[in-house]
């Protein structure tokens, strides 16, 4: 390339530059440059490591996987790190004092009880734009449509047309990706997984609601799994178990990213009673659960003593 053609090429960035906007147009390592990526951390240090330090400013998020495997959990962890945080429970689903457990607090975390997927997107890109640090959608298949919504309501044994929360997102979040990019809101889409009925013995033999729009808007992509309860001895004589359970131990595998490394794997361990924990620290924790539920069967015990 010759010394005419790069003047020529310079003089083009320029003009585009004043027509648009700087930053618009840059060289790599330029000081204009825009594409610096923002994080704020998990507190989670394996979940950190595996998606690159924090989650991204100004970028979708999917969190997906089968039901009672952590998303809900780890999308109420995620929402207590920031000032302020807007939730959409889709499901109507919400349960205050679960938010509250994992370190929700009055005014920090907005919750909008939509009616329709319209709705949703609706208020999903107005609080964008205000630039509210986080948003969470859960869940994506209850993202209805209201045409598809209201024909259920009125005869529920018609056919619905299908794919119409693959065509809302389609439409909707193209112009989102480009408000977030400028005010750094992410947002996190909850989303479940469902079995392929047509699945052959190799491949994927599960796929998530809501089309392909989402999974390339996404610049990260986390499956999450049960890998194991935490349980402790059941000392309550109202439970039949054997075991209690007051934990679980989260799988999460980094499916797609943009932003960091893909293909990521780590161990989550959260207890219902406290949030998430260190790996190291469950141990200690089931000591002190274990050692809470003697005094409460012994002060049981002093109770039915002193009463007889």
């Amino acid at each position: 390339m010759d010394a005419k053609q790069r003047e020529k090429i310079a003089l083009l960035c320029k003009s585009i530059e004043q027509k648009d906007k700087v930053g618009s147009i840059y060289s790599l390592g330029s000081n204009k440059a825009n594409g610096n990526i923002k994080r704020t951390s998990t507190c989670i240090e394996d979940l950190d490591y595996i998606i690159g330090g924090g989650l991204p400013a100004g970028r979708m998020i999917e969190i997906y996987g089968a039901e009672s495997s952590g998303k809900t959990t780890l999308a109420f962890h995620l929402a207590s790190l920031y000032e302020m945080a807007l939730y959409i429970p889709a499901e109507g689903t919400f349960d205050a004092e679960r938010a509250k457990v994992m370190g929700n607090r009055p005014k920090q975390l907005i919750v909008y009880n939509n009616k329709y997927g319209e709705d949703a997107m609706e208020k999903t890109y107005e609080f964008a734009k205000l630039g509210i640090p986080l948003i969470i959608i859960d869940s994506v298949p209850f993202l209805m449509p209201k045409e598809e919504y209201e024909t259920v309501e009125k005869d529920m044994e018609k056919n619905l047309r299908i794919g119409g929360i693959a065509r809302l997102l389609s439409k909707s979040l193209p112009p989102l990706t480009k408000i977030i990019e400028k005010s750094g809101t992410t947002i996190i889409f909850i989303n479940q997984i469902r079995d392929n009925m047509n699945a052959m013995m190799f491949g994927d033999k599960t796929s998530t609601p809501g089309g392909h729009a989402l999974k390339h808007a996404c610049s990260l992509r986390m499956q999450v799994a049960r890998r194991s309860w935490i349980t402790i001895p059941n000392k309550d004589p109202r439970n039949s178990a054997a075991e209690a359970k007051v934990g679980l131990l989260i799988k999460c595998k980094i499916t797609k990213s943009k932003v960091c490394n893909p293909f990521g794997e780590g161990e989550l361990p959260v207890l219902f009673d406290t949030g998430f924990v260190s790996t190291d620290d469950v141990v200690e924790y089931r000591k002190k659960l274990m050692a809470r539920n003697k005094r409460s069967k012994k002060d049981e015990e002093d109770e039915e003593n002193y009463e007889d």
